[in-house]
This record gives structure tokens, C-alpha cells and sequence, in this order.
């Protein structure tokens, strides 16, 4: 069956997600966000697109952007491509790093781009761990703004304030107001892994050969697993049965 084609969008925005393939990690270590970090600013240089938000979690990547000179697919393609050698080589692995296809959708009205914007920055918030934990939140509220950032937060700010200091305090007090966010995105598919594929995961991402090995983890390195488990959507009282763990703490686990 032939692939539908993409929306075009007639602002050239676009909310982009990338997924590892079937649904495996795409970063272990805080290098990997670095180096994934690293190739959006190049190929923004390259490409001339515009970047407006990002998150990166464990096993998939958020971006608002706007295409530049080569088109999004080309720009996406070569992003993506670059990561993958770059993963494949340092974990002595072949084969696929992401799913054959990217996800898009048309972001065409302001309403819908500060949407957007607000999902992208609270994706990790969901499953306990900061809003700064790589995202771009830091590039719009860092007090130390001296070396080359990789998005431009110009456009955003301007929809809240002509002043810099009051836009920054305007769009803080949106990010945390999402009582009337009732807009499905692209990875609304409330994504919930059974068993078998839930402890393949726990076994991956908390580096422990049984799930019962988790609660006998540090707290800090316990709650850490926690919260990426989460995230990868696995429920509270999944991970509460499979880990033996007590439901309140997994519920509280966060980031640290």
C-alpha cells in the first residue's frame, strides 16, 4: 500500500517526532543527547532551518521547526542518518537506529504553535524529570545565554511580550498552565507495552538482569529507572507489579 503524503504546511512550521526503532533506546548516556545535540545545531547551519523547541527522551526526539533551504524531508533524513552512524559506531552496532519514518504534522496557526511549543517542553514532565531535562527550555530562561544556542526564541517570545524580561515571565506561566490542553499529537497513541515487552524494557533501560533487581538499587539510581520507565509508558502499577516495588514510590519517583 503506498504512504500517504505528508501535509504540506504553509508556514514551513512542522512538529516533528522521531522514534527508535521498535521503540528501543536512543540514548543511554548524556553523550549521546550531546552528540544529537550537537548535529542539530550543524545542520541547522547547514540547512538554514529554524528551530523553535526540541526534546530529547530516552527513545524518541520532539522538534518544532521550521524548514529551510533543502526541504524538511531532506533536512530530517540527514539529521537522523548523521545520529545513527555517529550511535552505530559507538555501540558497535548495525542495522536501523529509527523507525523508517519520521512523523510530521503541519503547524499552521499561532494558537496551534504555542501548543505544540508547551507539549514539547512538558514531554519529561510526565514522567517526573525536569522541564530543562534536554529540552530547549534552557535556551529561553538560562541566565547565561553568551554561546551559540540552538534555537531561536525570538519568534516565540514575541508572541508574548515586546519586553524580553516580561515575555520570559508570560511564557512561564503558560508552560505550567495546560488545563485546557485537549489537542491529541503525534504520539498520543497511548502507547502501553505488555508484560513481556514491559520487562524486555525494565531489563534495558535499568541495566538489571531481573525486574526485582531495581528495588535493590540506590535511591537516587532506583527513582532514575523509575521515571525513564515511565516515560517510556509503562504504567505505575506495571512497574509496581513487575519490580516489586510499593506503588507510592514508584507514583513519586522523579529525576534527580
Amino acid at each position: 500500500m503506498p504512504r500517504s503524503a505528508r501535509a504540506k504546511s504553509e508556514t514551513g512550521i512542522y512538529h516533528v517526532m522521531l522514534r527508535g526503532i521498535d521503540r528501543s533506546q536512543l540514548f543511554y548516556e548524556d553523550e549521546d543527547y550531546q552528540a544529537f545535540r550537537i548535529r542539530l545545531l550543524r545542520f541547522r547551519q547547514k540547512f538554514n532551518y529554524t528551530l523553535y523547541a526540541y526534546c530529547l527522551i530516552s527513545n524518541h526526539v520532539h522538534l518544532l521547526i521550521k524548514e529551510g533551504d533543502r526541504g524538511l524531508s531532506e533536512e530530517i533524513r540527514s539529521l537522523a542518518s548523521s545520529y545513527a552512524y555517529w550511535f552505530n559506531g559507538k555501540y558497535d552496532r548495525r542495522g536501523y537506529v529509527f523507525e523508517g519514518r519520521y512523523k510530521s504534522e503541519a503547524v499552521e496557526t499561532d494558537a496551534y504553535l504555542l501548543q505544540v511549543f508547551r507539549y514539547i517542553l512538558n514531554n519529561p514532565v510526565k514522567a517526573g524529570l525536569p522541564i530543562s531535562h534536554w529540552t530547549s527550555y534552557d535556551d529561553y530562561f538560562a541566565k547565561d545565554q553568551s554561546g551559540e544556542m540552538i534555537t531561536d526564541i525570538r519568534f516565540i517570545l514575541t508572541m508574548f511580550s515586546s519586553d524580553p524580561h516580561r515575555a520570559k515571565e508570560l511564557l512561564e506561566e503558560f508552560l505550567v498552565d495546560d488545563s485546557e490542553e485537549t489537542q491529541d499529537f503525534l504520539d498520543e497513541e497511548r502507547y502501553r507495552p505488555k508484560d513481556p515487552e514491559a520487562i524486555r524494557i525494565i531489563r534495558q533501560i535499568a541495566q538489571v538482569s531481573s525486574c526485582l533487581d531495581i528495588a535493590c538499587m540506590e535511591k537516587d539510581e532506583r527513582d532514575r529507572a523509575l521515571a525513564l520507565l515511565k516515560a517510556e509508558g509503562l504504567t505505575v502499577r506495571q512497574l509496581a507489579r513487575l519490580t516489586g516495588i510499593n506503588r507510592g514510590v514508584v507514583q513519586k519517583a522523579r529525576m534527580v
